[in-house]
């Protein structure tokens, strides 16, 4: 049997990519769901078409929006990922008063209630409310 190698990976993840078609749409877009300041510079002087990844900043995470790969783009017909919320009602209205596009009502009961909303390039996301 081998020598035992040592793992470095990190119990941790460092990043998650969503692909996108038009960049500075989903700035704009992600921005304004998680409230962030716009980046009224990019979204307003970035070609549509560039190939490019545009890096979010949440509390443990990078979201990257990634652009990269445009010729292979689909939206993803799954959900890529969740947003905690410690309250899936508050949430829901919020998503609301922004004219996000849900694709759920809320669903769960007791220790877990989710709802489901597209981005604006047509991918899958999920708010979780866990008590």
């Amino acid at each position: 049997m081998g020598e035992t190698v040592k793992n470095s990976v990190k119990n941790r993840i460092g990043a998650v990519f969503v692909i996108v078609n038009n960049m500075p749409r989903a700035v704009k877009w992600y921005r304004e769901l998680l409230d962030l300041p716009n980046d009224d510079e990019f979204v307003n002087n970035t070609d549509p078409h560039i190939k490019t990844i545009y890096p979010i900043s949440l509390e443990n995470t990078e979201l990257l929006l990634d652009s990269m790969h445009r010729e292979e783009i689909k939206p993803s017909e799954n959900h890529l990922f969740f947003f905690d919320t410690d309250n899936i009602e508050e949430t829901y209205q919020a998503m609301e008063s922004k004219g996000v596009n849900i694709l759920s009502p809320i669903e769960g009961d007791g220790g877990v209630k989710f709802f489901t909303i597209e981005d604006s390039e047509g991918n899958r996301i999920m708010f979780c409310e866990e008590k």
